[in-house]
């Protein structure tokens, strides 16, 4: 190993800058925007596995197999600061209560949804010049 190489203290956690990302999604519909904060991979990870179920084929073998579009659900849901899905009273207003993804669904147009999922992407750090089949691949693994 060179000389040059960086000291093991640079990667300490108190040594990495907090950078606190968030972003403000506006849509023209609603008065005040959606903020959306970056989600860890550690939580990524545990919002996977809620989005994954175990199957057992006819053979007896059991494999995963991870929904993607609920975990992508999960992601929106997680990373939302405002208007907090979880909120009682927006969910009662919408007709969803007990269901976050629902009422987002809900509330926003399918291109709103899809901005709003690029938004969480974009702020947890995917590069959003990948092809869409290619990001799909970077959440699975």
């Amino acid at each position: 190993m060179a000389n040059d190489q960086v000291s093991i203290d640079a990667f300490l956690m108190e040594n990495v800058a907090d950078t606190n990302d968030t972003k403000e999604v506006k849509f023209a519909r609603f008065n005040a925007p959606f903020v959306v904060v970056a989600v860890s991979a550690e939580r990524a990870g545990q919002l996977k596995k809620l989005a994954t179920r175990r199957l057992r084929n006819k053979a007896g073998i059991s494999t995963q197999e991870t929904d993607q579009d609920r975990y992508v659900d999960l992601l929106i849901v997680e990373s939302l600061k405002s208007p907090n899905p979880n909120n009682a009273k927006l969910q009662e207003n919408w007709g969803t209560p007990g269901d976050a993804v629902a009422t987002l669904k809900r509330m926003l147009k399918v291109g709103e949804y899809a901005d709003l999922a690029n938004a969480v992407q974009e702020v947890s750090g995917f590069d959003l010049d990948d092809e869409p089949d290619e990001l799909r691949e970077q959440v699975k693994n």
